[in-house]
C-alpha cells in the first residue's frame, strides 16, 4: 500500500470493512471481526460495518501524526 492510498483512506471520517481489508491485508471475515473487536472497546459512530478513524488509531495505539494531515496543511489548501 502506498502512502497516497493510506492518506486517501484516512482522509475520511470512518473506516469500512473494505478499508480495514486494504490497510491490514485481511480477508473480509477477518476485517469484519477486527471492526467488531474495535467496536467492543469504543464505538463513536454506532454504524454497522464502520468505525471512526480515531477508534482505529486508539485501538492500535497509533499516533495521529502519521495518519492525519496537519491542520496547517489543510488550511493552506482551502480556496480563498
Amino acid at each position: 500500500m502506498t502512502y497516497a492510498e493510506r492518506e486517501e483512506i484516512f482522509s475520511k471520517d470512518y473506516l469500512s470493512i473494505a478499508d480495514i481489508q486494504a490497510l491490514l491485508g485481511l480477508s473480509y471475515q477477518d476485517a469484519a471481526k477486527t471492526i467488531r473487536n474495535i467496536k467492543r472497546k469504543t464505538d463513536r459512530l454506532g454504524l454497522r460495518g464502520k468505525i471512526h478513524v480515531q477508534d482505529y488509531l486508539d485501538y492500535f495505539a497509533l499516533s495521529t501524526e502519521r495518519y492525519v494531515r496537519p491542520v496547517s496543511d489543510v488550511n493552506e489548501q482551502e480556496p480563498a
